[in-house]
C-alpha cells in the first residue's frame, strides 16, 4: 500500500509495532487444526521417532476430491526454518507442491515458511489435491530444514536428521502408474546472458522454468545449467557450478555459494536427431554415463548432447536452433528430454 501516516514518533512506533504483530501473529494460521477436526491422514515426523506416523496410504476415493492431512513435526535440538513438499502424481516425477486452497507464507522457492512458534513443533491441516485418476498415485513427500534446502535433495539442511521426512500415498484403482518417466521440453529459449543479469539464461529441470540471472537466491539453487555465447567456442551450455566467471559470476549476482549450486556433465553424443525422437521411455536413456566435462562448447543446430545431472538423472538435449551471439535478444533453443 502506499499509504504516507504523519504521526508523532511515539504513537508511529506504537502503531508500527501493533501492525508488526498482528501481521505475524496471523501467519499460517489458515492452517492450524481446529479442536475435534477429522482428517483423511495423519503424518507424524519427529526427531526421537516415537509414535511417528512417517508413511501413509489413503484411498483416493472419488477422483478429483481433497485429501484432508494433519501433519505434525517436532524437533528438539534444531530450530526447524522451512517446511519442504514436493507432488508426484501418477510416476511423472516430483515437483515443488502449490498451496491453492489455503493461505500460508510461502518463501520464494516455494517452501513453507515455519515463524513464531512453529519453530520446534507444528502441528497444520493441508488439502492435498487428489487430481483425476483412474488408476495410479499421488505422492506427497514433506521435510522440515533448518534454512534453504532444495526440493530435489531431502538431506540438504534436514532439521531432523538426513533423511528424515513423511511420506502421504493416495491411491487409486490398483495404484498402477503408467508414466513414462520421462520430461520433456519443447523448444525451450535460453537467453544470451546480459551484464544486468535481466536475461532468461538458466534452466531449472526440476520444476521446467527458465530463470533471469538476477532473480537471486531463492532460486539459484535450483539451476541445472545455463547459455552463453563465448568468443572463441560461440554457442555454449555450462553447469552452473561450472559457469564462466567471466561472462557472469554466478555466487556473486545470486548470493548463492558455489559448494551450492548444481553441478551437471555434459558428453557429445553419436546419436542422431531421429535417435533423439525415438525416446519414449526412461529406459532409453540409461545407456548414458556422466562425463567429467560440466560444459559443451561450439554448438550447432542439430547437436545432440548426452547430460546427467547433479542427482543422477540422465537425458539428452538436441539444438534446435542458434540465433545470433551475445547480444540482447539472442538465444539457443534446445529440445530436452530426461529422466524425472
Amino acid at each position: 500500500m502506499n499509504i504516507i501516516f504523519r504521526f508523532k514518533p511515539f504513537v508511529a512506533l506504537v502503531l508500527i509495532a501493533a501492525l508488526t504483530f498482528s501481521c505475524s501473529s496471523d501467519d499460517n494460521e489458515d492452517l492450524k487444526p481446529a479442536d475435534g477436526e477429522v482428517f483423511d491422514a495423519e503424518l507424524i515426523v519427529t526427531e526421537s521417532n516415537v509414535g511417528d506416523k512417517r508413511l501413509v496410504t489413503v484411498n483416493g476415493g472419488t477422483t478429483g476430491t481433497t485429501i484432508k492431512a494433519k501433519v505434525k513435526f517436532s524437533s528438539t535440538t534444531k530450530s526447524m526454518r522451512r517446511l519442504y513438499i514436493t507432488q508426484d502424481t501418477g510416476g511423472a516425477g516430483e515437483i515443488p507442491f502449490v498451496f491453492t486452497s489455503q493461505e500460508v507464507d510461502e518463501k520464494p522457492d516455494g517452501s513453507l515458511d515455519l515463524v513464531g512458534g512453529d519453530k520446534k513443533d507444528f502441528e497444520f491441516k493441508i488439502n492435498f489435491p487428489a487430481p483425476t485418476l483412474s488408476t495410479g498415485t499421488i505422492v506427497y513427500r514433506l521435510w522440515a530444514t533448518t534454512g534453504r534446502g532444495d526440493f530435489r535433495n531431502v538431506a540438504k539442511r534436514n532439521a531432523l536428521g538426513d533423511d528424515d521426512m513423511g511420506t502421504i500415498i493416495i491411491k487409486y484403482g490398483e495404484g498402477t502408474n503408467s508414466s513414462s518417466g520421462i520430461k520433456s521440453f519443447t523448444k525451450t529459449i535460453l537467453s544470451a546472458p546480459l551484464g544486468d543479469g535481466s536475461s532468461k539464461t538458466f534452466i531449472s529441470l526440476y520444476n521446467e522454468t527458465v530463470y533471469k540471472i538476477n532473480q537471486g537466491e531463492e532460486y539459484a539453487a535450483l539451476w541445472d545449467f545455463g547459455y552463453y555465447y563465448g568468443k572463441n567456442n560461440k554457442a555454449s551450455l555450462a553447469s552452473t557450478y561450472d559457469y564462466p566467471k567471466a561472462v557472469i559470476d554466478v555466487p556473486a549476482i545470486s548470493k548463492v555459494a558455489k559448494e551450492e549450486l548444481n553441478k551437471g556433465y555434459f558428453a557429445r553424443s553419436t546419436k542422431t536427431i531421429a535417435d533423439f525422437d525415438a525416446i519414449k521411455n526412461s529406459t532409453d536413456l540409461d545407456f548414458i554415463t556422466a562425463s567429467l566435462s560440466e560444459r559443451v562448447l561450439d554448438l550447432r543446430e542439430g547437436n545432440i548432447i548426452e547430460y546427467v545431472d547433479s542427482y543422477g538423472n540422465k537425458g539428452l538435449i538436441k539444438v534446435v536452433e542458434i540465433s545470433g551471439t551475445d547480444g540482447t535478444g539472442d538465444f539457443i533453443k534446445l529440445d530436452i528430454k530426461i529422466q524425472n
